[in-house]
């Protein structure tokens, strides 16, 4: 069985932990770590694990749970919940744009908060004692010691307290780049539908309140060597595809020097 980790702690030392815990509870199984710098990124990197495991039976952690600034309005960090998309398994924080792409893209139909106390508490005594529950309630490092945890229990249909989590309360997502890959093609929250094109097939784009106008084109192929234009990505599931700013021989971030801090929009 695969399994999938999205963190923003992700180093040798917190891989090397992860890893080997999950390994260890889920024994045969692949387990592999991947670092993510903020929610909008993990967001994004979940939507592609959901599209890869193409509905199989597997898991998906996903955790980007700062402490700091807003997050302090939770006694140990943002709560936890979990959602399957058909047979896959995906637990994740629930605070701020981590599960927005997946909302966006109609994955979510059904999702679970956990209150952490409440489910370490219900674990017999057999198999966590005191000192060990009090331990896991209030870890610096829930990724280590509560959701491996977590994913064991669930999957072997361990009888855990949870509730049904209000869907409206997963924050909504704007238009946003998400990731930057390695040729420095630019990945947006905004799929074909959301892009209104001229009769010449052009439509406005603003980054970083500069107005600019590009052609969309569904395929890479198809757009000319030295231009930047939008294409329809690879990232995504099903028929929903996020556009991508790409400059055709070139880095489109270069280019328009643009990152993750860019304001963009289609109007």
């Amino acid at each position: 069985m695969q399994i999938t980790i999205i963190n923003d702690c992700c180093d040798q030392n917190a891989k090397l932990r992860q890893v080997t815990r999950l390994g260890s509870l889920f024994q045969n199984s692949s387990v592999n770590c991947f670092s993510v710098k903020s929610e909008i990124e993990a967001s994004g990197f979940l939507v592609d694990a959901i599209d890869s495991f193409e509905g199989r039976e597997g898991i998906i952690l996903v955790n980007v749970a700062p402490r700091n600034g807003k997050a302090k309005k939770w006694e140990n960090g943002t709560p936890f919940g979990f959602f399957k998309y058909k047979k896959t398994l995906i637990i994740s924080s629930l605070d701020g744009n981590v599960l927005s792409l997946a909302k966006k893209l109609n994955l979510l139909k059904e999702i679970y908060i956990f209150d952490i106390q409440k489910v370490i508490k219900s674990i017999d005594k057999s198999e966590l004692n005191i000192d060990e529950k009090n331990r896991i309630t209030n870890s610096q490092f829930r990724s280590f010691d509560f959701l491996p945890k977590i994913a064991y229990w669930l999957m072997h249909n361990v009888k855990l307290p949870y509730n049904k989590y209000d869907i409206s309360k997963i924050q909504n997502i704007k238009g946003k780049i998400w990731f930057i890959d390695n040729f420095g093609n630019i990945k947006t929250t905004y799929l074909k539908n959301e892009i209104v094109t001229e009769k010449n097939g052009y439509a406005k784009f603003n980054i970083n309140n500069s107005s600019l106008k590009f052609k969309l084109y569904n395929h890479l192929k198809d757009l000319p060597d030295n231009e930047t234009g939008l294409v329809v990505g690879s990232s995504g599931i099903g028929e929903k595809r996020f556009i991508e700013i790409i400059s055709q021989g070139a880095s489109a971030t270069k280019k328009l020097k643009a990152d993750f801090s860019s304001k963009i929009s289609t109007s």
